[in-house]
């Protein structure tokens, strides 16, 4: 730009004064021979001192940057958008007197503030500028203060942010998983038959109760029955036929697992031990494909270190199992079983060491029945005789434990116990004579030396006291 009058001088004087009244925070920087870059803030200005007076000055891409002229010795650099270009200021004869890049960022300046008024322990974070982008770098104390730190510079720059810094202490978190279950059944049934088959009388007579229709008493066998009784009688030239049928059954299953399962700060982690079971899939013209389904113990978390040693966990553990008692047949001579599943999904915090129980469950089940012939069912004391009765009940006890713990890696040469330390593969002596498929290493003699081998013996040629197959 060029002026040419004083009056026109005077106007932008007076609109480069205002500008700066309005920003509020210019910078000033002395022109000198090493064109060092001018770094400005985007919506702020610079103010660049000339050595002396000049005629014209350019800007080479207004859309980042743009000059107010205050006097023939200065000029405002003022930032409009993200990005780079260069200042060029020419002095009397086109000669130039200054030139340097001028780069438009980020305030960072305002946002060291802002980090200092959120986090103010966090004093290692160093926070520049790279082609365009802001530069974190330092070290913090958790993850929970990385996450803010980079949450809060992604307001100033949205999408332009680069993560070069790492973490303080221990990251890494193994996690202890304990599903506990108790299922207790009980069930007592009592079924009263009576079969009056046909007589020669007149009118002929047939009287039948009870959920076993019997034609003979051996029928019961075939029944779900555990403890029978039988009265007959000849009456009027046919049998009449009493058949008690009497069931108590109790039965206690207890269920245990406890993964275990190790991961970084911030990451997640999964674990399954079980399997996969096939399931056909009908598809078009009459093709079937197979789908698995897993089952078994399973886990996946992610832990994050929060400040002060707590842990923030996102955990989702599951326990199942086929159960073949609700399988559900598809296409001929084709049965898919089903899953019996226990699962829970959450987000706890604790510390080091600390329980929680995210997860309990407890249920009871009762469930009566009763069968009888109408009327003669409700006739006191010989009632009996026309009704049967069922009673089963069912409990479930159940509890989800977890802990977890910071975990560091054992030092080199330093032994970690297996559960194979404890007991040593049979050989021939002690499995056909003894009886065992192992020995614990607390029964070996203590004055025989360990044995450098196990399994089997074999034919060894004299002086050769171990072998090895490659």
């Amino acid at each position: 730009m060029k002026f040419s009058s004083i009056k026109q001088r005077l106007i932008v004087i007076a609109m480069a004064a205002s500008l700066a009244a309005i920003a509020g925070d210019g910078f000033a920087a002395d022109a000198g021979p090493s064109g060092a870059p001018i770094v400005i803030a985007m919506g702020k200005s610079r103010l660049v001192e000339l050595p002396s007076a000049y005629s014209d000055v350019m800007i080479a891409d207004p859309k980042i940057a743009d000059i107010l002229p205050l006097n023939n010795h200065s000029v405002y650099v003022v930032g409009k958008a993200m990005g780079s270009t260069a200042l060029t200021v020419y002095g009397a004869g086109r000669r130039v007197l200054y030139s340097s890049d001028v780069l438009v960022s980020a305030d960072l300046e305002n946002f060291k503030a802002r980090l200092h008024e959120v986090l103010p322990r966090e004093t290692n974070v160093a926070v520049s500028t790279a082609n365009q982008h802001i530069l974190l770098s330092g070290t913090v104390s958790s993850p929970s203060a990385l996450h803010q730190i980079m949450t809060l510079a992604d307001t100033y720059d949205p999408g332009k942010v680069v993560n070069m810094m790492g973490v303080q202490g221990t990251q890494q978190v193994m996690l202890s998983v304990r599903f506990v279950e108790m299922e207790r059944t009980t069930a007592k049934d009592l079924r009263i038959n009576v079969q009056q088959d046909r007589t020669n009388t007149n009118p002929a007579v047939t009287v039948l109760t009870g959920d076993t229709l019997l034609n003979r008493v051996q029928t019961a066998a075939s029944q779900n029955s555990f403890g029978i009784a039988s009265l007959a009688w000849s009456v009027g030239g046919g049998d009449l036929t009493f058949l008690f049928d009497a069931l108590e059954s109790k039965g206690l299953i207890k269920t245990l697992a406890e993964p275990n399962l190790v991961a970084m700060s911030g990451d997640t982690a999964n674990f399954l031990a079980g399997g996969e079971y096939p399931i056909p899939v009908p598809g078009a013209f009459g093709q079937i494909s197979v789908d698995y389904k897993r089952y078994g113990v399973g886990l996946a978390f992610t832990p994050t270190v929060l400040a002060g040693g707590q842990i923030n966990i996102k955990i989702e553990p599951e326990v199942s199992e086929i159960d073949t008692t609700r399988s559900v047949a598809v296409g001929q001579n084709v049965t898919v079983p089903a899953l019996t599943v226990r699962r829970a999904s959450t987000t706890i915090e604790l510390r080091d060491g600390q329980s929680f129980m995210i997860g309990g469950l407890l249920q009871s089940t009762s469930h009566n029945d009763i069968e009888q012939l109408p009327w003669l069912g409700e006739v006191p004391v010989l009632g009996a005789l026309f009704r049967s009765a069922s009673y089963q009940k069912r409990e479930t006890d159940l509890a989800i434990i977890v802990t977890p713990r910071l975990a560091r890696p054992m030092r080199p040469g330093d032994p970690i116990k297996t559960p194979l330390d404890n007991a040593v593969a049979s050989n021939d002596t002690d499995l056909f004579v003894n009886g065992k498929v192992e020995v614990p290493k607390s029964q070996l003699n203590p004055g025989i030396p360990e044995r450098p081998f196990v399994g089997h013996i074999l034919s060894l040629p004299k002086g050769v006291t171990n072998v090895s197959m490659q």
